[in-house]
């Protein structure tokens, strides 16, 4: 017993010298990967990709939009294919026979990891990023008269 106890100090050192990364960074890592799988949905429906159902994604959406979200998945009916270039995945939809009033658009910038979300509703739009930068296809998103 004695040794182990003359050795613990030196375990310790090794310990806090060595592990430079956290034990919650494994975990970052692993939700970092189920956002950039998304890089792989090219040509794919959201609803085919369960696009919603995407726990990290959702986590960060919930974050982004707070109330607004559960609008968002509720009135999300019709929707294009999602399209992924140059490292930002972008994602439309829009409620059943009102998509020129009510729609969707969801951009991630994999690069930044940086998710922008715009929601006109009735006309009425509003843009959403967690940093408060413009993503310019949000922007021209957000442009578009109906």
């Amino acid at each position: 017993m004695k040794v182990l106890l003359a050795s613990l100090p030196s375990v310790l050192f090794l310990i806090s010298t060595y592990i430079i990364i956290p034990v919650d960074a494994k975990a970052s890592t692993k939700k970092q990967d189920i956002i950039n799988n998304l890089n792989k949905s090219n040509g794919k429906y959201p609803s085919e990709i369960t696009l919603f159902e995407n726990k990290e994604l959702s986590k960060r959406l919930k974050s982004l939009l707070k109330d607004r979200f559960f609008f968002l998945k509720k009135t999300w009916a019709v929707e294009t294919p999602i399209e992924v270039k140059n490292n930002i995945f972008k994602a439309w939809g829009c409620k059943q026979h009102f998509c020129d009033r009510t729609n969707f658009i969801i951009v991630v910038d994999f690069k930044k990891n940086v998710i922008y979300v715009g929601i006109r509703d009735n006309e009425n739009v509003k843009v959403y990023s967690k940093d408060g930068s413009i993503n310019i296809e949000v922007n021209n998103w957000a442009k578009r008269i109906s």
